[in-house]
């Protein structure tokens, strides 16, 4: 049993750009960097963080009566309902999400167990045997959550899935590198040859 809990904010089925053949992605939270391009900067933070999709919003102001800390206000004037939370008062107590049936409010992140997780990739197990795929684990960094990622991997190694890493390179603890050494396949994202572009670009 893999009781390890990580933090997940997606999971992408039939993928055929994160390695070899048909592929499960999974995206875990957290990473040591700050690139000025980043394509998933809701993966930067390793805590599930809340969304707002004011667009969704139809009003209601449920979130406005639950919301103890006074951070959520909706501009009924403006053009649709703008819905704003102010960060600074926000606690992330998601008291706001569970009465949001519209989805304007939500979170980018979930807590989820190894065997909670292997059990979502391995629903896919005949994609990858047909066409030679297998799980990807990107991110954010996933040597971010080193025990988490690490026991994943193992659960895969177990169950003879073909694994690979979409990494940053940059992990500084062992199992980290030993994540990286076992994995099947490193998809290594070079972020620039030169020191002082790198450092600017990726903070």
């Amino acid at each position: 049993m893999h009781k390890e809990q990580g933090v997940i904010f997606n999971v992408t089925h039939g993928s055929f750009v994160d390695g070899y053949g048909i592929r499960t992605t999974v995206f875990l939270k957290g990473c040591p960097l700050r690139c000025i391009w980043c394509c998933n900067p809701e993966g930067q933070k390793c805590e599930p963080e809340l969304k707002v999709t004011s667009l969704e919003c139809n009003g209601c102001g449920r979130c406005i009566e639950v919301c103890s800390e006074g951070a959520i206000e909706i501009d009924s004037k403006a053009d649709g309902h703008l819905l704003t939370v102010n960060r600074k008062l926000c606690t992330n107590c998601g008291k706001c999400v569970e009465v949001c049936f519209t989805g304007a409010l939500d979170y980018f992140g979930r807590i989820i167990t190894v065997d909670e997780l292997f059990d979502i990739v391995y629903r896919d197990v005949q994609y990858y045997r047909s066409s030679g795929g297998g799980v990807t684990i990107g991110g954010g960094e996933p040597t971010f959550q080193p025990d988490f990622t690490y026991s994943l991997l193992q659960k895969c190694k177990e169950n003879y899935l073909h694994t690979a890493m979409d990494t940053c390179g940059y992990t500084l603890t062992e199992k980290g590198f030993k994540i990286l050494e076992e994995a099947d396949l490193l998809l290594f994202d070079l972020k620039g040859i030169d020191d002082r572009i790198h450092r600017n670009n990726t903070g």
